[in-house]
């Protein structure tokens, strides 16, 4: 998924995320974010270790994005 927040409904943040260190960490992160289902887009940067993700935070919060980026094994920071 790409992100492509263009409407003002949906919000995009960018999380720091030190572990992401192979192709293979990249796509365990994005794929543990597209699975929750108010997320419309994440774009992983492997050479940046971010993860930017758009979303509707009408209905899922910060926190959950942060628990789910956990839960695969991978700490992540605001940026």
């Amino acid at each position: 998924m790409e992100c492509t927040c263009k409407h003002k409904e949906f919000m995009e943040v960018e999380w720091s995320v030190p572990a992401i260190e192979s192709k293979e960490c990249a796509e365990k992160v994005g794929m543990a974010i597209e699975e929750i289902a108010e997320v419309r887009g994440v774009r992983v940067n492997l050479l940046l270790k971010t993860v930017t993700v758009c979303f509707d935070d009408g209905r899922i919060g910060l926190q959950q994005l942060k628990e789910a980026m956990g839960n695969a094994g991978f700490a992540a920071v605001l940026v």
